[in-house]
């Protein structure tokens, strides 16, 4: 199926002598100039009413490969490369029979069905002919593609009502190798998917690729690099990818007789279907799973949601359905749907989001080494300075190329099959698994539209497994700043804390607009739903407490060095800074609490750039050096009872401090609102009196005076009495104050008497004084 066929040297020999010619020349060929084509037979008479070519005119030429060569128009361009505006490509497809398939199955026979994966998509699917090595489907498709220049893959499965289904063989259908309007059918060998076995059967199947308007097509399948640039710079409206997370239900009715359900989620725009996993035996499934659809036209688009509960052996139940109407979603935000059953609390969680296709979204395209310049220039137009208002929301726009893997373990069992995700928010890309390789290429390109500056992205390395879950090989995670050309990234593990499995190598390219970037930065963020709900971890914990105690320290280190100053243990020292600190009270202004504040910003940026060595805080050198390596200890390690017991240890004094921090900024909360509440009198009449005398010396002394006082007078303190124990008065305030649990403590228990007795009893036992 090569440019070296008979079929396309046959179309090569018509296109150079007629669809080159004029058309006198073409009149000459109808009336019977052959010009040495005699041997193509019927075909070649009354190129304007072309009939069926049925045959090579030559005896020896196998008859299971037949060209039809349909209706040609009159203004088809057989030298033009790419398609024209407003046109696409109709692939007509038929799935005919197979014969001597592989039988799968222990009575000798298989249940086959065929399935066509295009561009990492399931875009059609036969039924099921059971118990049969020999089936005959005779199914018609027909899809619309933009580009036909990426290989096509037809599957042919054995259908297993329990497990996973079994691939028999497939092939790799290559949709350029064939001229427009022209059917070929031909029974082909299928590649082996059976191991120990190279023959596992044929497959006979059609199909025609035809040169039609988009106005013709309701959907477009996939989406190429030919006539790239002329769709990007279509209108926003025209092609759109939608992408549903099914995040999860509650309280779904049961539908099993253990009061259980088995459900999943089915999703279908037109004749593309999407269908959830199976959660077996609940009533509040978790699925948190992602799927596309791209469509053409966004008006009046609506996508069938439906709830099903799976039957093994049976046809499935449909609990419920909705309509989703998608032209009611603005594009590049998450938009939160819920659907629920009438007199039932069953809902289900969807979270949708419609992209455009100028900012593609997770859209796979196959492109040159490098990437496009053409789409480079728009997407530079498009966020330049310039076009700032022209749409604020929309903050930029990221390209990923995933080029290959390197240095992948070799496992003793079973082959490696390593596959990429990628995740940006809440949108996510998967890319096609390359089977039994330990150096995978992919070379595809994946867009996401970036909704803000501050995102990160993330990519997972793993291989794929048949029986368990998917083995995570490695992880890492780039944020938008970094994503700046070529570059090979080691992985991380799944925790991205330690060492991985392997190295990624990618190119990236970030479009973004600053002043809408800057302006995004003010609004909440996105809620991100596919990420993994955080679990309890005793060294996560751990390595929080010394964050906090670091950063404690710091603050700490920072007082005692002005309580150094402030008791004249360096006297020039202290001089200078209380002549500093004079001036700099009597001269500051408001507004120059913010430049003073730029300019640290500035130094700091500066000294980066020159190179000046920078100081290391003890928060990054100490804070994690625990955790990280209580996290790189291997599984044999730390298991002696002394081991053990210094690890208890850890953990009750992590508990303590925990408790002790809790209770501390509990406590501080509580004793300023007994204050409001007058639980302590005396300390709420005295806080009366010093806020009204606060009152009036600020309404007759300027703050600043009042501050050059008090700081005089810290240093004339210390100065004369250096070994003075210096107080914090607020601090003093509140320790006269109760907490609730010392409330509590103070509480009277009710005695017995009679209830004047007892009323008695509860009025004195609120007093605390």
């Amino acid at each position: 199926m090569g440019d070296s066929s008979p079929e396309a040297d046959c179309w090569d020999q018509i296109r150079c002598a007629v669809f080159t010619k004029s058309d006198d020349e073409r009149e000459d060929i109808n009336e019977g100039e052959t010009n040495g084509l005699d041997f193509m037979g019927d075909a070649y008479k009354g190129i304007n009413n072309i009939t069926k070519f049925t045959g090579w005119g030559k005896k020896d030429e196998p008859d299971v490969d037949i060209i039809e060569i349909t209706e040609i128009p009159a203004d088809f361009d057989m030298t033009q490369e790419a398609i024209s505006e407003g046109e696409c490509y109709r692939i007509t497809l038929v799935i005919i029979k197979a014969n001597d398939l592989a039988a799968m199955d222990s009575n000798g026979l298989s249940d086959p069905f065929v399935e066509l994966v295009l561009h990492k998509d399931l875009v059609l699917k036969t039924k099921t002919i059971n118990k049969t090595v020999n089936p005959v489907w005779n199914e018609k498709f027909t899809l619309y593609i933009d580009d036909r220049s990426a290989l096509a893959n037809i599957q042919v499965y054995d259908y297993d009502m329990f497990g996973a289904n079994d691939r028999i063989g497939y092939i790799d259908l290559d949709l350029a190798s064939t001229p427009p309007f022209h059917r070929y059918t031909t029974t082909l060998k299928l590649g082996s998917s059976v191991e120990g076995r190279d023959f596992v059967g044929t497959l006979t199947f059609s199909y025609l690729v035809e040169i039609v308007p988009t106005s013709l097509a309701n959907e477009v399948k996939s989406i190429g690099t030919k006539g790239q640039e002329r769709l990007l710079g279509k209108s926003s409206n025209s092609i759109r990818i939608i992408q549903i997370t099914v995040i999860e239900g509650m309280d779904l009715p049961p539908m099993n007789s253990d009061g259980t359900c088995d459900p999943f989620i089915r999703l279908q725009l037109g004749d593309q279907q999407h269908e959830t996993k199976v959660i077996p035996s609940t009533l509040n499934p978790k699925w948190r799973e992602s799927f596309e659809f791209r469509y053409l036209n966004i008006s009046g688009t609506t996508i069938q949601a439906s709830l099903w509960d799976s039957e093994v052996g049976l046809s499935d139940n449909i609990i419920g359905d909705t309509e989703i109407d998608i032209s009611q979603i603005a594009p590049n935000k998450p938009f939160k749907f819920i659907f629920g059953l009438e007199h039932s609390n069953t809902k289900i969680n969807l979270l949708i989001k419609v992209l455009k296709f100028a900012e593609l979204g997770a859209a796979e395209l196959q492109l040159q080494k490098e990437i496009n310049e053409a789409e480079v220039r728009i997407l530079s137009d498009q966020y330049a300075l310039s076009n700032t208002a022209k749409d604020i929301a929309n903050v930029g726009y990221l390209i990923v190329k995933l080029i290959r893997a390197t240095n992948l373990p070799s496992k003793k069992i079973g082959s490696m099959d390593p596959y990429v995700v990628m995740e940006v928010e809440n949108c996510r890309s998967v890319s096609p698994v390359r089977e039994n390789c330990l150096e995978p290429e992919w070379n595809l390109t994946y867009r996401f539209p970036i909704n803000d500056y501050h995102s990160v992205l993330y990519l997972s390395l793993l291989d794929e497994e048949d029986l368990v879950n998917d083995d995570v090989l490695g992880r890492i995670a780039i944020p938008m700043f970094n994503c700046k050309g070529l570059k090979k990234y080691i992985l991380k593990d799944a925790k991205l804390t330690g060492v991985g499995k392997g190295e990624l190598i990618i190119e990236t390219a970030f479009f973004y607009n600053p002043i809408r970037a800057a302006v995004r930065t003010f609004s909440p963020k996105e809620e991100i739903i596919l990420k993994d709900p955080a679990k309890f971890d005793i060294s996560l914990l751990q390595r929080d407490v010394k964050r906090i105690t670091a950063q404690l320290e710091m603050i700490q280190d920072l007082g005692e060095g002005l309580d150094q100053i402030i008791r004249w243990r360096s006297k020039p020292l202290s001089l200078v800074s209380m002549i500093i600190f004079v001036l700099v009270t009597y001269y500051i202004e408001l507004w120059m609490v913010p430049l003073a504040l730029g300019l640290v910003l500035l130094y700091s940026h500066i000294a980066q750039r020159c190179g000046f060595k920078r100081r290391e805080t003890w928060v990054k050198n100490n804070a994690n050096k625990a955790y990280y390596e209580l996290s790189r200890e291997t599984e044999g390690e730390s298991k002696s009872f002394g081991a053990k017991l210094d690890k208890m240890k850890a953990v009750f004094t992590t508990a303590e401090g925990i408790q002790k921090g809790l209770d501390f900024a509990a406590s501080v909360g509580e004793k300023f609102g007994h204050i409001g509440q007058w639980k302590v009198r005396f300390v709420s009449t005295m806080c009366c009196f010093i806020l009204l005398l606060a009152a009036l010396l600020l309404y007759y002394v300027s703050l600043r005076y009042i501050i050059i006082v008090w700081g005089l007078n810290k240093f004339r303190k210390f100065y004369f009495r250096p070994n003075l124990v210096d107080n914090n008065e607020l601090v003093d305030l509140l320790s006269r104050i109760p907490s609730f649990p010392e409330i509590e403590q103070y509480r009277q228990i009710r005695s017995r008497g009679t209830r004047r007795q007892r009323e008695i009893t509860d009025h004195s036992s609120v007093k605390t004084e």
